[in-house]
């Protein structure tokens, strides 16, 4: 029976760790331990899971059945339980239970001999053992002999005291622990080393949850790099849940790969070769010593380095080996070590990085049966078969110039793997665009057959019959257009000396409105209203400023609502396209602009944000009713900058297919947010939810647990602001952690902007390009709106 995947056993807590598998894998260890010669105890440890202790419980009374007494030692690293085995004479081998970064549902086994993990050339043996082993009989006539025992801990940070080089600089540190083996050591360990010490709210020894994580991936670290840069500190520091990967965040709040910070311990370490494997970035072959490349997966990284005698070696993961400690990854050897050598160089860690090379990496997985893994395979062959590709772990096609394609499948969990790398970031994008869009085609090849932005004009011709994307391509145009119309245009003649604003518009019209009254704190001098009914509310009267707004100019509710505010001799002033209103203001001499959509060529309301929205900024800015905004006429060309990050924005879509997108918004972001969810509506055909904080934590936290089905169906999208008040931005750290301890995926989107208003317009643009690029990925024209014109239809009918 295969057991073991690329580290340990691992796969579903419940499934394949029943108790009776958990007895019989600890008794077909314990039996072929003796048969190795070994004696002793065996030294047993877990993370903090829901279903280690009983995991733990199941193998002790396995190993229990053929004679081993245990030492337990409770929740600890596996990186602790591995130098313990090594340093302790009476220990004959050591089993750690834990699922390392992989979700709650799922758990793992690792097996310890001779003061490493057992070795490839181990894991036939013990396999042919659990397949020849015979259960323990009755497991409540077994009286384990187990003793509780905090030594392994001690060890290791003695270990890691002894290995700091003090003293250090008063250096500040963001710890986060993933709540998981190293909270209680480096909690302890930090402070002892003199070092100013924080820690994010993954960082609780008492927590009943941990926190599956990705050290690969920047987005699990986004509430450290939050915190540090809040803290102003000088050194971020993240774990995974068994400790023996630490990822770093400079002092810039920039995410630092494994590959970069292990580069910088390879180059000032003494060994003259270097070990890492297939997937690690080629910064490691710049820093002018032997690499070798091994397959993905420590084991095989120890091996070739005791094959080729080289002292240190390294996974991308951050996973750090140094043979002169411990064969094994190493989170806490690993920190101590970078901290040394920044005090020795005298350096930041950001100093040090901008000496390396520069390549992008993106790394990203897809759910995958291992049954298609071969599929995947044949496709990529078939695929590149003009360039070179090697073999030696899932398949690597080389683009030369360091331009290359990763495609590798899990051996610890049905899922595929893309890794790309580039010296150009854009170029490794498209690398990683293209190797997922390969393999979903295998996976699903009716429904995903996802276009780059650099094809996006053959689909435009096939699918957006309403040119959608010309609109949105001509969002800087638009507000150039209003920007220059509404200078030379009068607004009502006492509009400064109104008390408050009633933006009357409907859908798509309403837009402005709403955009407008999120940056009440930054912008607005008096309360600004959105009615979107028929009659406007009471207080409106003379020294009230009504704003009809309506795209078409034919709107109903706009039409009555301007009646009304003319019999309560409130201001009004009318923005539309034409229809009824623009016959209505030339007729009766309203202050009016009546813009031509000359850059809007879908026609679709909701496609004109540009004319809805800066219409109403330049009105309330002539009326002296909004802060002065001096920079608004390089908005149109700080716009047209950012639409460059198309590849940005298509791979947040990509994230979105087939998900319900969850998007969590504050203060001025609201409004731009309230824009994406309705675009992502009418344009993706996708259902989607808007919550605002801090609203929202007093309901929505509550919501999560069911259905069961939430964390395959939901992802969360956090648009965070750096101008969100620091009370709001306290909400959003908390209001993520929540959401990761729930194990729903989530995802950070940050506009950009000098501004409260730019950064708006920013979100709106780029709200509407991932939405657009979502229709196109599942082939949705994103133009025809046909269930909102057959209610139209439908309610002409009743009137």
């Amino acid at each position: 029976m295969k057991l073991f995947g690329t580290s340990g056993i691992r796969g579903p807590a419940d499934t394949l760790f029943t108790d009776d598998f958990c007895r019989r894998l600890g008794f077909s260890f314990g039996s072929w331990l003796i048969s190795q010669g070994k004696t002793g105890f065996i030294a047993v440890a877990m993370d903090p899971r829901d279903s280690s202790p009983r995991i733990k419980a199941g193998l002790i009374i396995g190993l229990s059945a053929c004679g081993w007494e245990i030492e337990d030692h409770g929740v600890i690293p596996t990186p602790a339980l591995t130098y313990y085995t090594q340093k302790s004479a009476h220990i004959g081998g050591g089993l750690m239970v834990t699922g390392s970064h992989i979700t709650a549902d799922l758990n793992g086994v690792k097996l310890f001999v001779n003061g490493e993990e057992v070795t490839k050339d181990h894991e036939p043996q013990i396999e042919a053992s659990f397949s020849q082993s015979v259960p323990p009989g009755d497991p409540s006539s077994l009286e384990p002999v187990v003793t509780a025992s905090n030594a392994a801990r001690d060890l290791y940070l003695d270990l890691l005291k002894n290995l700091a080089d003090l003293p250090y600089p008063k250096w500040k540190i963001i710890l986060d622990t993933a709540n998981g083996t190293q909270t209680q050591v480096m909690r302890q360990l930090l402070p002892d080393l003199g070092l100013d010490t924080d820690c994010t709210g993954d960082c609780d020894i008492q927590s009943p949850y941990f926190v599956p994580r990705d050290t690969e991936t920047q987005n699990s670290f986004t509430d450290l790099i939050r915190h540090l840069l809040s803290s102003h500190a000088d050194l971020g520091v993240g774990f995974d849940v068994d400790g023996d990967r630490v990822i770093f965040i400079d002092e810039k709040g920039r995410y630092v790969p494994g590959d970069f910070s292990c580069s910088l311990l390879a180059l000032a370490s003494d060994s003259a070769s270097i070990v890492t494997p297939i997937s690690t970035s080629d910064v490691v072959d710049e820093i002018g010593k032997k690499v070798y490349r091994t397959p993905v997966g420590s084991t095989f990284v120890i091996a070739a380095m005791k094959r080729f005698g080289a002292k240190f070696g390294f996974e991308p993961n951050g996973g750090g080996i140094s043979s002169e400690i411990l064969y094994g990854r190493d989170g806490g050897t690993t920190l101590i070590k970078l901290l040394n050598l920044l005090k020795n160089q005298k350096l930041s860690l950001s100093s040090a990085l901008d000496a390396l090379p520069k390549y992008h990496l993106f790394r990203d997985k897809l759910d995958c049966p291992f049954s298609r893994y071969d599929d995947v395979y044949q496709k990529v062959k078939q695929k590149y078969s003009r360039y070179p590709i090697n073999s030696l772990d899932g398949r690597k096609i080389d683009f030369g110039d360091h331009n290359w394609l990763l495609f590798r499948g899990s051996g610890n969990a049905p899922e595929f793997r893309v890794f790309s790398q580039s010296p150009d970031v854009n170029q490794a994008a498209r690398l990683a665009r293209e190797g997922l869009s390969l393999v979903k085609s295998v996976l699903h090849p009716d429904s995903y057959r996802i276009p780059s932005p650099d094809i996006l004009s053959d689909q435009l011709i096939r699918l957006d019959s309403l040119r959608v994307g010309d609109s949105i391509t001509a969002f800087p145009d638009q507000c150039a257009q209003v920007i220059k119309d509404i200078s030379l245009q009068h607004p009502p003649a006492s509009c400064s000396l109104v008390d408050n604003i009633v933006v009357s518009g409907m859908g798509g019209s309403a837009l402005g409105g709403r955009v407008l009254a999120s940056l009440e704190r930054q912008v607005l001098k008096v309360p600004l209203v959105i009615s979107t009914e028929f009659h406007l509310p009471n207080f409106v009267g003379p020294k009230s400023l009504v704003v009809i707004s309506s795209y078409s100019g034919n709107t109903a509710e706009s039409i009555s609502a301007l009646a009304e505010a003319r019999a309560r001799n409130a201001q009004v002033y009318i923005l539309a396209s034409g229809g009824k209103l623009a016959q209505i203001a030339k007729k009766d001499n309203l202050p009016a602009y009546i813009f031509d959509p000359l850059h809007n060529p879908s026609g679709q309301p909701r496609m004109g944000l540009g004319y809805n929205i800066i219409s109403l900024v330049s009105l309330l800015s002539r009326c002296r009713l909004i802060n002065s905004l001096p920079e608004l006429n390089r908005l149109p060309q700080f716009l047209k900058d950012r639409q460059a990050h198309s590849a940005e924005f298509f791979s947040l879509a990509v994230k979105l297919t087939a998900k319900i997108p969850v998007l969590i918004a504050a203060e001025h972001l609201k409004g731009a947010a309230h824009c994406f969810r309705n675009q992502l509506n009418e344009n993706s055909k996708t259902f989607a939810c808007l919550f605002d904080l801090p609203e929202a934590n007093h309901h929505l936290l509550e919501g999560l647990t069911l259905p069961k089905t939430n964390p395959q169906n939901l992802q969360f999208i956090f648009l965070y602001s750096d101008y969100y008040q620091e009370q709001i931005k306290k909400r959003f750290t908390l209001t993520s952690q929540v959401i990761q301890k729930n194990s729903l995926p989530s995802l950070t989107f940050s506009p950009s902007g000098p501004n409260p208003l730019f950064e708006t317009m920013d979100m709106i643009q780029s709200g509407s390009y991932i939405a657009y690029y979502l229709a196109l990925i599942n082939r949705i024209d994103p133009g025809p709106i046909p269930w909102v014109d057959w209610y139209k239809d439908e309610i002409h009918k009743m009137v």
